[in-house]
């Protein structure tokens, strides 16, 4: 098997693509850790196994925060785990970094790769990959806004042809509409719920636009002052209630982008649109608001939640063409 390797190292996910193979391995960004002595005791799937089946005794604790890596040697060990379960020694990695990245950040992350085992580094920009993975036009000039929505965050891009020219990070993800649909349950019915429950809810009739009421969801939670279950139901209009003002933060930010281009590139992605990517390009009716509130045509990538490691899988088998747009960031 080739020694060549993308990662994309997802808040919840980990996806690895090997040139020749393809998409290898899927495994979730998770550690699990004794409850008392903070110990790492599984990573990936075993911890989620391991905590499921004796809850309580482990947690699973998040080492990505806000999109940037919070807990490096955790990560690292993350890291080694996925390369030990790939079978390749020694990678060389390729991986995305986004307009949030410092040099600081980058040059940590770098350091987490090396100590998981990586021989080599290089880097491409996120917006690049995810336009590349949505099969659009690589011989296109003109400029298209590309907005992915991430777990985490979002980030927001101008690319041209395959070229980044701008990117920012927006602290908008569907984690975010998780959590403040937990914080909603929780005021108005006085039950607690945990991240799947909720993400369920959001999947199910989370909606960012009066247009997109997709009815209602029966839930179980827990009743905060009893702790026993309890039978709920949310719709369409409460979660509409919770999650369009972080849909509005998000466009606002887009919005920030687009006053920051010259005329003519403002013209040129007037012309060509803004192109949705990631899990939270699904939600109900961010399309349409986008859309609607910036009045630029609007679409989803064919298949968002790929979109960016087949942009790595792209530059990987096509090494010769798209070598330029990587950055070797390898020590020595």
């Amino acid at each position: 098997m080739s020694k060549v390797i993308g990662i994309n190292l997802g808040s919840h996910i980990i996806t690895v693509y090997a040139e020749g193979k393809g998409v290898i391995l899927r495994e979730p960004n998770a550690v699990a850790v004794e409850a008392y002595t903070r110990e790492t005791v599984a990573t990936g799937q075993d911890a989620i196994n391991l905590v499921n089946k004796t809850p309580g005794a482990y947690e699973l604790i998040s080492h990505i925060y806000q999109g940037n890596v919070s807990d490096y040697e955790r990560m690292a060990m993350v890291l080694a785990k996925v390369f030990e379960k790939i079978n390749i020694r020694r990678p060389e990695v390729i991986f995305t970094v986004h307009g949030g990245h410092s040099s600081a950040d980058i040059g940590a992350i770098c350091n987490m790769m090396f100590d998981a085992g990586a021989r080599r580094l290089c880097v491409v920009d996120s917006p690049t990959v995810a336009v590349m993975g949505s099969d659009q036009p690589l011989n296109d000039e003109r400029a298209i806004l590309i907005c992915d929505i991430g777990a985490a965050t979002s980030e927001i891009g101008i690319v041209r042809g395959c070229a980044t020219k701008l990117s920012r990070t927006a602290q908008y993800g569907c984690n975010k509409l998780d959590e403040a649909l937990k914080n909603y349950i929780k005021k108005e019915y006085n039950a607690i719920i945990d991240g799947r429950t909720a993400r369920k809810i959001r999947e199910a009739v989370g909606t960012v636009h009066p247009s997109y009421l997709l009815g209602s969801y029966d839930f179980v939670g827990r009743d905060a002052v009893t702790g026993l279950p309890c039978e709920l139901t949310i719709d369409s209009s409460q979660t509409l209630e919770v999650m369009r003002k972080y849909a509005d933060y998000l466009i606002a930010n887009i919005d920030g982008i687009l006053k920051k281009l010259r005329e003519d590139v403002l013209a040129e992605v007037k012309e060509r649109g803004i192109l949705l990517t990631g899990g939270g390009a699904l939600d109900g009716g961010i399309k349409t608001l986008v859309e609607e509130r910036l009045g630029i045509v609007t679409r989803i990538s064919e298949n968002p939640v790929e979109s960016s490691v087949k942009g790595l899988g792209m530059i990987i088998e096509n090494r010769e063409v798209f070598g330029p747009l990587l950055r070797d960031l390898s020590l020595g």
